[in-house]
């Protein structure tokens, strides 16, 4: 359990006030300002550990990899096909319940193959616009390829040459959504 939050647990402290101004007074009434009272409690603590944003994290036994392969002119064939092999033997590796997709970029990303089980790449059909390297689309588009329920991995296969986009940008919200982004 984590807190996004956290400087909201202080108000907890206010629970022993709710008690005092809440305890019962009248012995014939006793019965129902207790049960009164426990029901304010309970909504108080709801209350403040829903504004500290109390998160329950559970691990995933599933990954799910989207395989970024860059395409543009400024990647020699021969690197290409490279990171062709490097995909093929790391879907060949994966495990059973594991998922994979391919995206491939240049000026832009297109999918090449969807979020699957049995991922089988031959060669790269999808043909992007080859002029520039636009990092960041390919990121974003992995980004959203994901399923809910797995652990996520990103996988970039480039020279890292960006002449379009901020990818820098597209990290950072990689990071705060926990997914590694692997190079």
């Amino acid at each position: 359990m984590s807190f996004t939050n956290p400087t909201a647990l202080w108000l907890l402290l206010l629970v022993p006030v709710f008690v005092v101004i809440g305890w019962p007074r009248l012995a014939y009434r006793r019965l129902r300002d207790m049960l009164s009272l426990l029901i304010r409690i309970a909504i108080v603590v709801l209350l403040v550990l829903g504004l500290a944003g109390v998160q329950i994290e559970r691990a995933a036994n599933r990954l799910a990899v989207v395989f970024r392969i860059d395409v543009s002119d400024s990647v020699a064939p021969e690197q290409q096909s490279a990171a062709l092999d490097y995909v093929r033997r790391a879907s060949e590796a994966m495990g059973r319940n594991d998922q994979a997709a391919v995206v491939v970029f240049g000026a832009d990303a297109l999918v090449e193959i969807p979020m699957t089980e049995q991922m089988e790449l031959v060669q790269v059909g999808s043909d992007p616009i080859r002029l520039n390297t636009n990092l960041s689309e390919a990121l974003r588009l992995g980004l959203a390829l994901f399923p809910a329920d797995t652990a996520k991995r990103m996988v970039v296969l480039s020279d890292g040459r960006e002449t379009v986009g901020d990818a820098s940008e597209v990290a950072r919200l990689a990071a705060a959504s926990t997914v590694p982004i692997d190079y």
